[in-house]
């Protein structure tokens, strides 16, 4: 089952009810229903959607634009179902922006995996999206850290082993971490 809200874009009268269907035997119990790519780009703007099927073409584009814009802006994973014959005309486009293509008629089985298989994807990549986050805040303090240093050795006329010295004990000292201590000496010395 999925975390998050599933969206299906699909036409008024298009199987709409036969894949939510599907949806809630297989991966999502709480899925949104748009039927044009202007109300899915709006509730995939306001809502923290994992999952986008879309059933193409749509009353307002051909869905293949709206698929391949929500995997670029969003951490949605995104399902293109289309006409078998189009299948061979945009799967290369589609598979290199991350869209997973689905040929009609569904084949129910076929349909599940492929959903697995998108939630799975979706799932790895919010773990990498939060590991890519650590390390950028890990080098943010890195840099932070380093500058405090540079205004230690410029002003107290120390080396760079003293200056790592004096920022390690006087967090230690007063039970800080050594980045809110690096931002207080870059604060004092910058006036």
């Amino acid at each position: 089952m999925s975390d998050g809200k599933t969206l299906l874009v699909c036409p008024q009268g298009r199987g709409a009810d036969k894949l939510k269907q599907l949806l809630i035997e297989g991966v999502s119990k709480d899925t949104l229903v748009a039927s044009s790519a202007g109300q899915a780009r709006q509730q995939a703007g306001q809502m923290n959607v994992s999952l986008v099927i879309i059933n193409a073409p749509l009353g307002d584009e051909t869905g293949l634009e709206l698929a391949m814009e929500l995997t670029q802006e969003s951490m949605a994973a995104v399902v293109l179902i289309i006409k078998a014959e189009l299948v061979s005309m945009i799967y290369d486009h589609a598979t290199q922006a991350g869209v997973l293509v689905v040929s009609k008629p569904i084949i129910p089985q076929v349909f599940q995996q492929t959903l697995q298989i998108a939630l799975a994807t979706q799932k790895r990549m919010q773990l990498l999206n939060k590991e890519n986050e650590k390390l950028h805040a890990k080098l943010e303090e890195m840099r932070v850290v380093a500058r405090a240093k540079c205004l230690l050795i410029e002003h107290m006329h120390i080396s760079e082993e003293e200056a790592h010295r004096a920022i390690e004990k006087q967090a230690m000292d007063l039970r800080l971490p050594r980045v809110r201590v690096a931002k207080e000496l870059i604060a004092r010395f910058e006036l």
